[in-house]
């Protein structure tokens, strides 16, 4: 039975016993600061447990994708050396929402396993959490499962929670027996052993309570069941095989990497591997896994719009990527990653068709980032070397080594690990954090603040898990009447604010930060009291107004006046041109351009989008009109409140990786643009006024951004720059519209005479040479050149160096130019292709630049740099003969 089969058959045992299909949810949850990555079936539906959210169905069924390599539940490290370790993985799933509890679940998953599937019973064994004696009790009477078959664990293994805090209970664990050939061999294994002989294949966890920051335990408003079942592991048992990289689910990935490389994938029992004759083969297989295991994620987490960088879950895929495409060099010297990945797309996109949608941007991040490693690879491998050579008694990669691996090279610190691992060789990891922890500090140094919101998060998310949604008003105007339902300050929930906090509303015109669009900010007062809202965020659906009390104090069931500033107004007209950017750099780029990330306040708007080159004026120029266009043209901005399903049929466009119910709000301008958007629009495109793009760039490989501005602004740009054009005219002494052609004409008058300046000086430089040369030394067997000369531009420089190279033909020279207006001097160190085995340019400019208190650096053959202490040029021209 294959892998797909699998899950249909699950879903559709469920669905049949009165469960709703639940599509599943992004790897990054939503509104979930608390995990970096949805790690189970039931993240979801935190919600719902908490009792927060309410759905129209209280029992559910999902295959949700799940990815396990960042925080808590961090399996990266074992992944290719087990059976059964995957970062990305999924998990089958059957929930209850108050409905049913223990007798239905442990029934339901029993039934499927033994009648459905038809796995033997004799093959299955069960736990249960060493009290839950009801769970016992149902599985022996009800199941009739032999009670020495049923095994007590304790928290450790029967246990579940999500994270540190939330939803938890005890659970019930099936295993199935791959029998002892697939054992470790000793007498007493059994349920519970570490080998392979049983494996775990299916989770109920009986979910009664919510954990908090300090471990209490609170019960659930209703006792709810939560399950999860390893697609993977199951299939292996369906499929009759000890390891989950033996069923269709990878094989089919292997068939592709077997036809790139020259390694076919050979399955070796535990004896084996041990044998070690089979060393390389285990080796390669241990490669194939690990770049198999390694695309599923990289192809999901791409889908689900995580783009490689260097923080959050941009670092952790860019760790799982380097980390596969490391491996796949040991099977191949060809790119591996792409043509994996498009056959995980084909054989998936049947149950992710988001896949299939975006494949043509998975593959293009997946070559660029594939292409960037592949450039510094190299480098940094040979930096480690060289490491490695030098410590060769002490075993352990000083932490700046892997600081410089890591900030140079790209080179993630867990890869690093494994590479002087292989070796026999451990990393400073203390040493390293020491240095990323100043590398930190810099960074926040030089950063100018964050949200003040940033340092009450943790007490908000603590309050949100016990407040009801906050109904907003602001898609109808800027202010309302409201009371205060919670306070919230830095030490938790507070009875009154006299300084800084947020506050919670019933209903509020106040918009909170999401989709892009900033929060709002404003005043809230009552009586006797007034304060200044400087942001306005949002968690699990709860508004939390940050505040700065200007007068009096505020305090709980207090009646409030919200005002929004009318800078609102501003961020409207943005948002709306937002969405006629996004419409027209489809129609001019092409479908394949979808939004990557996107900021809409006031001032400004910045839209991010995948495309790989940058726009040609001609592209912006047409892509602007489009948008001014659609303005002038006065298109109502027509919103309203639909079914998803509904408004995928109608053509709107989903934006990549965002969250929707199944009731979406549209946002549609004539038949131009049509969105699923929860942000704040202007009524009519006339509106906007007008639109202007300031700047078009590159954010990274495959991510272009456009900077743009709207309404009143860009009138006073556009204005401004029609002020500066007539000035510039005037001092050109041109006609209206002909500065462009008299600056080109002046400006290739300069370069000529830039050009014509330089060759006069390096003529003049040139008489001067012989008696440059006369004062060379012989040492070691080569001509040694080192002087001051009257030249402040480094390229004339250079000339110089080369004329006294061809000169000599067989030496080393050093020319340190002055510079007059009191600069850095510009320094060159050039040294003829028969000395560099024994010379270095670059080494050479680092110790002469240094006298200068300068730096630099270059080839063996050829270096430049700068020395900002002039006064010491004839103190460092000197120092290159004591040097050699």
């Amino acid at each position: 039975m294959k892998g797909s089969e699998v899950r249909n058959r699950f879903i559709e045992y469920f669905k049949k016993h009165n469960h709703a299909h639940v599509a599943s949810s992004r790897l990054v949850p939503d509104n979930d600061p608390t995990l970096l990555f949805t790690n189970s079936g039931m993240v979801q539906f935190k919600n719902v447990f908490l009792g927060l959210e309410k759905r129209n169905y209280s029992r559910a069924t999902t295959s949700q994708k799940c990815l396990r390599a960042g925080g808590k539940h961090n399996d990266l490290e074992n992944v290719g050396y087990t059976s059964r370790h995957h970062t990305f993985f999924e998990m089958l799933g059957n929930f209850s929402f108050g409905d049913y509890f223990k007798k239905d679940a442990i029934r339901f998953a029993w039934e499927f396993l033994t009648s459905d599937l038809k796995i033997p019973k004799e093959k299955l064994y069960v736990t249960v959490f060493r009290d839950d004696d009801e769970a016992f009790e149902i599985w022996n009477k009800q199941e009739k499962v032999d009670a020495k078959k049923i095994s007590r664990f304790d928290e450790k293994d029967n246990f579940w929670q999500m994270g540190d805090t939330g939803p938890c209970g005890p659970c019930s664990e099936i295993f199935y027996d791959h029998g002892p050939e697939n054992g470790c061999g000793k007498k007493d294994c059994k349920v519970g052993c570490s080998c392979d002989r049983f494996v775990e294949i299916w989770n109920l966890v009986f979910m009664q309570f919510n954990r908090d920051e300090k471990g209490k335990l609170t019960p659930l408003p209703k006792p709810s069941i939560d399950t999860g079942s390893g697609l993977e592991r199951l299939s292996a048992v369906m499929q009759k095989v000890p390891s989950n990289y033996q069923t269709d689910l990878f094989t089919d990935l292997f068939t592709i990497m077997e036809r790139h490389s020259q390694h076919k994938y050979v399955t070796l029992s535990d004896t084996q591997k041990a044998d070690p004759k089979n060393a390389k083969t285990e080796e390669l297989n241990t490669a194939m896994r690990v770049v198999a295991d390694h695309i599923r994620s990289t192809t999901f987490l791409i889908a689900d719009g995580i783009l490689p960088s260097n923080e959050g879950q941009g670092y952790v895929l860019r760790r799982i990527m380097r980390r596969g495409i490391r491996y796949g060099h040991k099977l191949t010297n060809k790119s591996l990653f792409v043509p994996v990945a498009q056959e995980l797309i084909r054989t998936m996109s049947d149950a992710y068709p988001e896949l299939r949608s975006r494949e043509s941007f998975i593959v293009s991040t997946i070559s660029a980032e594939e292409e960037r490693f592949n450039q510094t690879l190299g480098k940094g491998t040979e930096l480690l070397n060289a490491a490695l050579t030098e410590i060769k008694g002490k075993k352990t990669v000083p932490g700046d080594v892997v600081f410089k691996l890591y900030d140079t090279y790209g080179f993630p610190v867990d890869l690093t690990s494994l590479m002087a691992k292989e070796k026999g060789f451990s990393i400073d990891a203390e040493g390293f954090e020491q240095l990323m922890n100043e590398s930190r500090q810099v960074a926040k140094a030089s950063w100018r603040g964050g949200s003040e919101g940033d340092s009450l998060q943790p007490q908000m998310i603590k309050a949100a898990s016990t407040l009801s949604k906050t109904h907003f008003l602001g898609y109808d105007g800027l202010q309302c009447e409201s009371k205060i339902l919670d306070l919230v300050d830095s030490t938790g929930k507070v009875q009154q604010i006299v300084d800084k906090g947020a506050i919670v509303l019933d209903q509020t015109t106040f918009y909170a930060e999401s989709g892009g669009q900033v929060g709002d900010t404003g005043l809230i007062s009552g009586k006797g009291f007034e304060a200044q809202v400087m942001d306005t965020k949002k968690i699990n659906d709860v508004f939390f107004h940050i505040v700065k009390v200007k007068s009096g104090s505020l305090k709980t069931g207090a009646t409030v006046t919200c005002r929004v500033d009318q800078s609102r107004l501003s961020t409207m007209q943005n948002h709306s041109a937002t969405h006629l950017l996004h419409a027209a750099l489809r129609k001019v780029l092409g479908d394949h351009v979808t939004q990557a990330g996107s900021l809409v306040e006031a001032p400004r708007l910045r839209f991010d989008f995948t495309h790989p080159k940058p726009l040609s004026r001609a592209e912006l120029h047409q892509i602007e009109t489009l948008v001014n266009d659609e303005i002038a043209s006065a298109r109502e901005v027509d919103s309203r409140v639909v079914s998803y399903d509904n408004a995928i049929k109608d053509g709107a466009m989903a934006l990549f990786g965002e969250k929707y119910g199944n009731d979406v709000r549209v946002i549609k301008m004539g038949e131009f643009s049509q969105e699923l958007c929860g942000g704040t629009h202007v009524r009519n495109t006339a509106d906007i006024r007008i639109f202007k793009i300031m700047s078009e760039g590159g954010v990274s490989s495959g991510v272009r951004r456009i900077e743009a501005i709207t309404g009143q602004r860009a009138v006073h740009f556009l204005m401004e720059r029609h002020d500066q054009l007539g000035e510039l005219e005037e001092h050109l002494r041109v006609e209206p519209g002909k500065a462009p052609e008299r600056v080109k004409k002046l400006t290739e008058q300069i370069k000529k005479l830039e050009k014509d300046f330089k060759s006069a000086v390096t003529q003049g430089q040139s008489t001067n040479l012989d008696d440059i040369i006369k004062l060379s030394r012989q040492i070691g067997g080569a001509n040694v050149v080192s002087a001051v000369v009257e030249v402040s531009d480094r390229e004339v420089l250079s000339s110089l160096t080369d004329k006294i190279k061809d000169k000599v033909r067989s030496g080393i020279i050093v020319l340190i130019g002055k510079n007059e207006e009191g600069g850095p001097s510009p320094i060159v160190v050039t040294v003829t292709r028969d000395l560099v085995q024994k010379y270095h340019a670059g080494n050479i400019l680092k110790e002469v630049a240094a006298v200068m208190g300068g730096k630099g650096g270059g080839r063996p053959d050829f270096a430049q740099g700068a020395g900002p202490e002039s006064a010491k040029a004839e103190k460092a021209a000197s120092k290159v003969f004591e040097l050699l």
